[in-house]
């Protein structure tokens, strides 16, 4: 039997409408140019369908930015975003069918030699493929009721009263002073230190205003910080001047520059917005030529120099050693501000947790009465995860609770579940995300599906990405450029965390902070299984999910409710996953896209992962990955070459398969020959091939022929005891110019390494190859 806390599951029934439909409309909008001059065109009904279809997905696109603000406060709008992202899922499915079975049919007419290319083209009213008769005119049926339900989401979001994008007003959170009680403030003694002294030395040019920054996630205390410091260098009357301005979300110009004249001491109570920006402009050079001026900006989120550089001008003519102090939550604003330092705000200890927590809880209270409290309350100061806007809203959360099961129940939900969280802790990084292009949102919305804790490596992440569809190009490059920079904003905007780096100091990996977990799956409203423990796991309408294995635990026989489902990630420790398990999951989640095994190997004896031919039913699935020490096997009952590992032969049906990963399947005897027909493949990371003959059932080395997309590295096991010329040749490898490194190594059918192999190998110049 299973139970929760065994296996777990990390889920997102959708992701985001805005991404989704974005992306939809710039495939409808292909689908059309295409058919114009193509003799696989659509019939003129699915033709007016496919039109009516972009009609409505663009009405409804123009008010979606509202609608995801919007959704947060409304269930009705969340309600209606979900059936709006549910409909355009099955439009991806729809027109994911329709590109696979054409595709089918072309590689089956063009790889057949009893059937002249030119039919390709003849081709009109009806194609057979797998012995059953597809008419075109199905899509047509398809896109019609799709239309219906778009066409009732259309009118219903007229009741919602969506402000269009160009109409919708700047975001702001609620204005900061620079006021603040300092007893509240606890653990940034060593820092506060640190940036006074920096503020206080005296360097630089005659004339030129030093930047500081401060950055960090939002919660973490970078206003708090710098409200200290703001009052601290008042009080010591180390500057002229000391003003504080909170921008915010949007860097309004001349709100800014207004509000740094009124704090130089100018009355503008009566001129309301008359002035111009150039008149403030000249007014604040005026006032602060010869000044020595510390001014605080707090909160800024531009990242444009032209929004700033005006501003930075005016002030240029202070008196040496003025500084401007700037907090954001963006690395990249604090580089365009041109900062001379930066300062990245660490998390709080545990302990310093628990001393905000207590302060709140205490206050007024003898300490005595909570004393027995202690030890859940340092359990709960660990769920802040060292932000101090965690600890006090807990704090404020427990002060009214004085039972210890009270506590306890505080210390067993997730942040995602308190609704004081939702509406404190939540609402600063909402902002944060609010503030990210619509794909940045949607890529990092899916790393919800990862647990707690996880490592996410770049390269896997960027490419779960493009596999999803976020990425939208067909070129490898550009996408994972594309990718990249995704990635990094993500990173500069402080929602991961914990890097690792290369030698030249790029990111290959990192996780992501409890708190910020908790948010996306408030943000996704991830859906709970049920709590009755049973073998058979139950997602509902989930889209993206992950399972995560504890040790001595075997793969759930069934997962329920898995037909919408298009990515499964299974993580935590190696254990058995049986082919009965596969088998039905296979049968029901026909819409996978990605199925990725990371399960670590403990050291015990591998585990078995038996992969059965209803594979072959993931017409969709673009991306399959085994990680960790498993012997990878089809059932003895299925298996017909016995005691020889193999992946199965229908593994040549799943035409969009892109990415396949089985490094870390040592056991694996052969490949099937029916991977070499699989001519999307752009990622190989390990292949066995025969080189001894082309052979019936085994994928040889001359089935590379057609394999011209595969790129990075590919590691080559070549199995047999003598080299066929023919086949070398055969496999073209001088064509896999995409291809960075090719590993080679050499077997003799038994398994043995073969110096004779090598030595005839070696002289053969049309082979770009590393012979290992």
């Amino acid at each position: 039997m299973l139970s929760h806390s065994s296996i777990s599951f990390s889920s997102a029934e959708n992701l985001m409408a805005e991404a989704l439909v974005s992306s939809i409309l710039g495939r409808l909008a292909a689908i059309t140019l295409e058919n114009g001059g193509q003799e696989l065109k659509l019939v003129t009904s699915v033709e007016k369908e496919v039109e009516k279809l972009q009609r409505n997905f663009e009405a409804i696109h123009d008010v979606l930015e509202d609608a995801e603000e919007k959704q947060i406060m409304e269930r009705n709008v969340k309600r209606w975003l979900n059936k709006l992202e549910d409909v355009s899922y099955n439009m991806e499915d729809v027109l994911d069918e329709w590109n696979t079975t054409l595709s089918k049919l072309q590689r089956d007419v063009v790889q057949s030699a009893s059937i002249p290319k030119k039919m390709v083209s003849h081709f009109v009213s009806c194609f057979s493929i797998a012995g059953r008769v597809v008419r075109r005119y199905d899509i047509g049926i398809k896109i019609k009721g799709i239309n219906e339900e778009l066409d009732e989401i259309a009118k219903e979001k007229d009741r919602y009263h969506f402000a269009r994008r160009e109409t919708m007003e700047p975001r702001r959170l609620e204005e900061t002073t620079s006021f603040i009680d300092v007893s509240e403030v606890k653990g940034r003694d060593d820092i506060r230190d640190k940036l006074i002294r920096q503020l206080t030395f005296m360097t630089g040019d005659e004339g030129c205003i030093s930047i500081i920054s401060i950055i960090g996630m939002g919660g973490i205390g970078k206003t708090a910080l710098a409200q200290i410091v703001f009052n601290e260098l008042r009080r010591q009357k180390s500057f002229d001047k000391t003003v504080w301005v909170c921008v915010s979300d949007f860097f309004h110009q001349t709100k800014v520059a207004r509000e740094i004249l009124e704090g130089l001491g100018s009355d503008l109570s009566g001129s309301q917005n008359q002035i111009s920006l150039q008149s403030l402009l000249n007014e604040i050079f005026e006032r602060t030529r010869d000044m020595k001026l510390f001014l605080v900006l707090d909160d800024v989120w531009t990242e444009r120099d032209e929004d700033w550089r005006a501003l930075k001008a005016a002030l240029q003519h202070c008196k040496r050693g003025s500084r401007i102090l700037v907090t954001t939550r963006n690395e990249s604003v604090a580089k365009v501000m041109r900062s001379s330092h930066i300062f990245s705000l660490e998390l709080l200890s545990d302990e310093v947790c628990w001393d905000i927590i207590k302060q709140v809880v205490w206050f007024g209270r003898e300490e005595g009465e909570c004393g027995d409290l202690e030890d859940v309350g340092m359990g709960i100061a660990k769920k802040c995860r060292g932000l101090p806007l965690a600890a006090k809203t807990l704090g404020s959360l427990l002060r009214h609770k004085r039972r210890r099961a009270e506590w306890g129940e505080v210390l067993n939900s997730e942040f995602w579940e308190l609704k004081m969280a939702e509406e404190y802790i939540f609402r600063p990084l909402l902002l944060s995300y609010y503030n990210l292009p619509s794909v940045t949102k949607q890529c990092l919305l899916y790393c919800v599906i990862f647990p707690k804790d996880h490592v996410m490596s770049r390269n896997e992440l960027i490419l779960h990405w493009k596999v999803q569809g976020f990425l939208n190009f067909d070129d490898d490059l550009k996408s994972e450029m594309k990718g990249e920079e995704h990635f990094y904003y993500l990173v500069g905007h402080s929602f991961f965390q914990d890097f690792a780096k290369d030698t030249s100091g790029n990111v290959v990996s990192c996780k992501m902070h409890d708190l910020i977990h908790d948010f996306l799956r408030f943000m996704t409203k991830e859906v709970d299984l049920d709590e009755n423990s049973s073998p058979c796991l139950v997602l509902k309408t989930t889209r993206h999910s992950s399972i995560t294995m504890e040790q001595g635990n075997t793969f759930p026989t069934c997962i329920n409710g898995v037909e919408k489902l298009r990515t499964l990630v299974v993580t935590g420790q190696s254990c058995d996953v049986t082919g009965e398990s596969l088998k039905k999951l296979f049968n029901e989640a026909k819409c996978l896209r990605l199925l990725d095994f990371q399960l670590s190997n403990t050291g015990e004896a591998s585990k078995e992962i038996q992969l059965p031919d209803e594979i072959c039913n993931l017409i969709h699935l673009r991306y399959l990955s085994f990680h960790g020490h498993h012997t990878l096997t089809l059932p003895e009952s299925i298996c017909e070459l016995r005691g020889c590992k193999h992946l199965p032969d229908e593994m040549e049906k799943l035409i969009n398969l892109k990415y396949l990963y089985t490094y870390a399947c040592s056991d694996l005897k052969y490949y099937p020959k029916g991977i070499g027909r699989l001519t999307g493949l752009k990622r190989l990371n390990r292949a066995i091939a025969r080189v001894d003959c082309n052979h019936a059932r085994m994928f040889s080395v001359g089935d590379f022929e057609n394999l011209d997309l595969l790129s990075g590295d590919v590691y080559l096991v070549l199995r047999g005891n003598w080299i066929n010329g023919e086949e070398v040749e055969r496999a073209k490898l001088h064509k896999k110019i995409h291809v960075t490194n090719l590993y080679v190594v050499l077997r003799t059918m038994n398994g043995e390494i073969s110096q004779e192999l090598y030595d005839d190998f070696i002289p053969r110049p049309t082979v770009p190859m590393l012979l290992l």
